[in-house]
């Protein structure tokens, strides 16, 4: 707290309480940064105009009650402070979203809870933007969510886990996520595990899943235990997106690999094949036929840029080398 700063507002209507309050945060070096409004119009204007970590209010005000000021404070905590201790004020403040309640006393030793308080209020209000920043994350990702308790059943999915898997939320919620694999009877023409590569040239295990329908597609599947503040397991996230589409990609590109090596090995066998011949020739003393070959093979690569059209069967060297003794 010492390195923080609170921006504060205090609504308070009794002049003694108001010195009392700046004497207290004073005298104990707090680092509040505050505003004092003596009424619910001075405090409806100030959240108008400023932004405040936390709201003190009393809760009955001249001009109105705690129950006006967190009405217009939106999303900002607020602490309410009043001389009337009663279960049913603190429960009606409650309900309105007030974060705590404090009975102030004659004494003043109410003050000393404040820090605290105030503290315990802004954390809580962190913890909860991070939720909420968190959950809409959750909620607008392309990629299907779901979170299961520690006995396997989903209770938690977001829109895209719907669109994917075809179930809505109160048809998936409370069942068993062994519901989203294949079974035994699916699994004899189907590898419920793969290995598929990734950017970069690793690898990482997929899975199949079944929608509500039956079909069945692959996901890259991740998983991460949830903890409790006593290390307690006590629910899984999953994470899955659908890779139809790279499955598709990888097979696209083994296919084109495989004919290019297939080209490859054409043009090696086309050349070796054609050296062997002219060297035949050279050897037996016919450079004229040599050379012809040799002509002959020229033009063919002019005329076959394009290899993968290129079989030996349609260059029968031999064949060639009998008609060229003819002439």
């Amino acid at each position: 707290m010492e390195d923080l700063k609170y921006k504060v507002l205090l609504v308070e209507d009794s002049e003694i309480e108001r010195l009392a309050f700046e004497r207290f945060v004073k005298n104990n070096n707090i680092p509040y940064d505050y505003i004092i409004a003596k009424s619910v119009a001075e405090g409806r204007r100030e959240l108008a105009q400023n932004k405040f970590d936390i709201v003190i209010s009393d809760h009955d005000i001249g001009d109105g009650t705690a129950l006006d000021i967190l009405n217009a404070a939106n999303d900002t905590p607020v602490i309410v402070v009043t001389g009337a201790g009663d279960e049913e004020t603190a429960i009606k403040t409650w309900k309105a979203g007030a974060y705590d309640y404090l009975v102030k006393d004659i004494d003043q030793n109410y003050l000393k809870a404040i820090p605290i308080t105030v503290e315990n209020a802004i954390n809580h209000k962190m913890v909860e933007d991070k939720l909420q920043l968190l959950s809409g994350a959750i909620r607008s990702t392309e990629d299907s969510v779901f979170i299961t308790n520690i006995q396997g059943e989903i209770i938690f999915v977001n829109k895209a886990f719907c669109k994917t898997y075809g179930y809505n939320e109160k048809e998936i919620i409370g069942q068993n996520s062994s519901i989203l694999w294949i079974g035994k009877s699916q699994s004899e023409n189907t590898r419920s595990v793969f290995q598929t590569r990734i950017a970069g040239g690793g690898c990482e295990i997929g899975f199949y899943h079944k929608r509500k329908d039956d079909s069945i597609f692959p996901v890259s599947l991740s998983r991460s235990i949830i903890k409790d503040a006593n290390k307690k397991d006590v629910a899984i996230v999953g994470l899955a997106r659908d890779i139809s589409e790279r499955l598709l990609v990888e097979e696209e590109l083994r296919s084109t690999s495989l004919k290019l090596q297939n080209k490859i090995q054409t043009q090696k066998d086309f050349v070796i094949h054609t050296t062997e011949t002219i060297q035949k020739l050279l050897d037996e003393g016919q450079t004229d036929k040599a050379s012809t070959v040799i002509s002959n093979f020229l033009e063919i690569l002019k005329m076959n840029k394009d290899m993968d059209e290129l079989h030996l069967s349609n260059f029968n060297f031999e064949e060639l080398v009998s008609q060229i003794e003819m002439f």
